[in-house]
């Protein structure tokens, strides 16, 4: 369906291009917000990369998702901001606590449904590094596979899953420390 639309905006239907904003829109807001951690500021970023999509749609190979592509734009626009407002955050080590059951929180993660969890993990990944809360939003929350992350981000595989490995690692001991919640489990039950 996306390259019908491509097609049609390339054809010169600028109308049509409205049906890869609705359909992205929040996808990319989410991104954007996991790296820039502002509203105002996410908001302008997934604006910029929209206009920039647009205007580079000629560009665009087909050899990816059309989301992938622009999800793409939107990080590097994302992380440009952050060096251009000097915010980035260096990251610091990862701690040595291990999650007894990965595959339990992995599961409760990709599980999670109600407007409460929702809010509860976006203000977690919000006290996240950058690069951490990017790839957990790309992976668990936008469903995307680790080789669909790699493209995105223009991380190597091995980097993503230590930042998803560090991410989860830390998204526990949020939620354990600020929080109050040692099993993750007991709450989505």
């Amino acid at each position: 369906m996306d390259s019908d639309y491509l097609q049609k905006v390339l054809d010169g239907d600028i109308q049509s291009f409205s049906y890869f904003i609705k359909n992205y829109q929040n996808g990319a807001y989410g991104i954007a917000m996991s790296i820039v951690k502002s509203n105002d500021k996410a908001q302008d970023v997934v604006q910029e990369s929209f206009v920039q999509a647009y205007n580079s749609l000629s560009s665009f190979k087909m050899k990816s998702k059309f989301s992938t592509w622009l999800y793409r734009i939107v990080v590097n626009k994302s992380l440009r901001f952050l060096e251009k407002e000097k915010k980035y955050v260096a990251e610091v080590a990862p701690s040595n606590a291990m999650i007894e059951d990965n595959a339990s929180y992995n599961e409760a993660l990709k599980s999670l449904k109600n407007e409460e969890l929702k809010l509860l993990v976006k203000a977690i990944l919000d006290k996240l590094p950058p690069k951490e809360a990017l790839v957990l939003q790309l992976f668990y929350l936008n469903d995307f596979k680790i080789d669909e992350v790699t493209s995105i981000t223009n991380f190597t595989r091995a980097n993503v899953k230590v930042l998803l490995h560090r991410g989860r690692e830390r998204f526990y001991n949020v939620l354990k420390n600020n929080y109050n919640i040692s099993n993750f489990n007991d709450l989505i039950s």
